[in-house]
């Protein structure tokens, strides 16, 4: 069962491990293997920790096992500019329908705030997921480059998403 919920500061680290990893598996064979490294490198900063605590969503996964919770995906909405921002799922989680339900709840969220289309920066590597949950379009995408603040230079793919209530 998947629970969606406010990140808080004790989250962190938890996104932190989603990110990189989702990185290295996800990004793998779609960027070179130096700029991965150098993007995934460090350890958790109190910079994205704030971040995490002020802006994430995280999807939790329970286990009939263990009858514990653990964080399987992060998310968050960037509201003053309509902008999807750090959609990432564990590898062991991937497949399974979280990153479809993360999406899904920050859509709804985004729509109920008056939050008419959605922007977000695609990996290469996801372009293919986003385009199936609605995103791109005729005329609605464009090759980008993100400029990490750690000093690497990434192809992505800017995709929009007009937003509609659910049914």
């Amino acid at each position: 069962m998947i629970t969606i919920r406010k990140a808080t500061n004790d989250d962190a680290q938890a996104c932190w491990d989603i990110r990189n990893a989702a990185i290295n598996k996800g990004c793998s064979g779609f960027y070179d293997a130096g700029d991965l490294f150098i993007w995934t490198e460090g350890e958790l900063t109190e910079q994205f920790s704030r971040i995490v605590a002020a802006h994430f969503y995280v999807a939790e996964q329970f286990s009939v096992n263990t009858q514990l919770k653990t964080v399987v995906g992060s998310i968050m909405l960037d509201e003053p500019y309509a902008q999807l921002e750090a959609l990432f799922v564990a590898p062991d989680a991937m497949g399974i329908g979280i990153g479809k339900a993360l999406l899904q709840f920050i859509e709804t969220m985004a729509f109920n705030q008056g939050i008419a289309q959605l922007r977000l920066e695609s990996t290469l590597n996801a372009v293919d997921f986003y385009r199936h949950c609605g995103f791109g379009g005729e005329g609605l995408e464009e090759d980008s480059i993100y400029c990490s603040p750690r000093g690497i230079a990434l192809e992505c793919m800017v995709m929009y998403k007009n937003l509609e209530r659910r049914k």
